[in-house]
């Protein structure tokens, strides 16, 4: 089944022309066509304006050419909407169980994300109810926010582990990861993330700890074969630098590719490991140092950027426009996790990240597609609108992409095709 969907008041391909990255000047060249129209089976066969698709339909050699049988097209009218890739969420933690509201209020009264966690709250709170769920309770959690992540317009995702601490309880968080995409539309790939924080038995034993990961824990998920990358938290309280080389040579060495949790609480120096590491992406990133930038650009490493966690946790946004006019790889993504940004919505990050870390709404989409696709090491085929990707398009009730931030805090999504399929 193919279908040709026309009359896009503005069409946002954010085309590379094959490239996995826009950076500097080139963020908010987002390639808008007016009028447009886009062809389309599981894969992009043809993009152009609406008036060219009127040729086209009359074309039929043309269009058998394209791969397209014409008594199977279907036609949209788009009635002048928007269509904009889909966006891919770099970074989230969405499986999980328990709740931490209590903790939420009692941040609003004052008290710090680093005072409840000395308290067992914070990541630990969690775990130990990762700890008691089953694989199905975890799922349970997962189901619901992949689903409404897809309805506010996001096609692909990553999902972390990192809430169970113990061998055991990270290996069913990424088992319920992987029924999660075998079972839902978005495209999910997930990250083994047992560096997430010391748990309570290895509390003053932390390198210890790390030893478990890399001994123990690493060739068990890899035999395990869900995970396709490894994760560490290396900040003030977490892990050492020290400890985030050893986790990610360790990674590289059973196939999977680092990233790092970095900078987020001070600046630690991570940023800058992470890039010499070898990390596809370095995320969070509040407190990153010009040296940081800088090595994060020199090797190509994303910096994958998440203001709804500033704005949860009332932190310094991070520097997303020296980033930028450094010419370092920006993304955007929305850490949905149960403490620190409970939030699933790419369009909401969007408008944060242009109202409070300076960055334009051109920048910013491309930061939510096509950079966030190379966060993951997949914008060969995801992240833009071009001919040969896959065909993840959205479709939102606004007569142009500025909307998304100008009319903030409504959904505007109205149609979600993944793969060609309408959800």
């Amino acid at each position: 089944m193919a279908t040709l969907i026309t009359n896009i008041a503005s069409l946002i391909t954010v085309d590379a022309a094959g490239q996995r990255s826009r950076t500097g000047a080139a963020m908010r060249e987002i390639g808008e066509i007016r009028d447009g129209a886009i062809l389309f089976d599981d894969t992009i066969r043809w993009i152009g304006t609406s008036e060219d698709a009127l040729s086209l339909l009359n074309d039929e050699a043309r269009l058998t050419a394209l791969g397209i049988v014409v008594a199977d097209l279907e036609i949209v009218d788009a009635e002048g909407r928007t269509v904009l890739p889909g966006f891919v969420d770099s970074h989230t933690h969405v499986v999980f169980a328990g709740s931490r509201a209590t903790e939420f209020a009692r941040r609003l009264q004052g008290v710090s994300y680093q005072e409840i966690a000395a308290e067992g709250g914070g990541i630990l709170a969690t775990v130990n109810a990762v700890r008691d769920a089953s694989v199905e309770d975890l799922v349970h959690v997962g189901e619901g926010l992949v689903h409404s992540a897809m309805e506010h317009g996001t096609t692909t995702m990553e999902i972390k582990s990192g809430y169970g601490l113990t061998l055991d309880s990270e290996l069913r968080q990424l088992e319920a990861v992987a029924i999660l995409n075998d079972t839902m539309a978005p495209r999910i790939m997930a990250t083994f993330m047992g560096a997430h924080d010391v748990p309570p038995e290895y509390r003053d034993r932390r390198e210890a700890y790390v030893d478990h990961i890399i001994d123990d824990m690493l060739p068990r998920v890899a035999e395990q074969g869900i995970a396709q990358f490894c994760d560490a938290f290396v900040d003030t309280g977490y892990f050492t630098n020290d400890d985030g080389r050893r986790i990610a040579a360790a990674a590289k060495a059973h196939g999977l590719i680092p990233k790092i949790h970095a900078d987020e609480l001070s600046a630690f120096g991570a940023a800058e490991m992470a890039a010499e590491s070898g990390a596809i992406s370095a995320d969070h990133l509040l407190f990153a140092s010009e040296a940081g930038i800088e090595s994060m650009k020199k090797h190509g490493t994303v910096a994958t950027l998440l203001p709804g966690t500033a704005y949860t946790l009332r932190l310094p946004y991070a520097p997303a426009r020296r980033m930028i006019d450094a010419g370092a790889v920006v993304a955007l993504a929305t850490d949905c996790n149960p403490g620190s940004c409970f939030c699933e919505n790419m369009q909401q990050i969007i408008s944060l990240a242009c109202m409070n870390m300076g960055m334009s709404i051109e920048e910013a989409i491309t930061a939510s597609t096509l950079h966030g696709a190379a966060a993951l090491g997949v914008a060969e085929y995801v992240g833009s609108l071009e001919v040969g990707k896959m065909a993840d398009i959205v479709m939102y009730d606004v007569a142009g992409y500025a909307d998304l931030v100008y009319h903030f805090g409504t959904n505007k999504v109205v149609s979600v095709w993944i793969e060609g399929e309408e959800q």
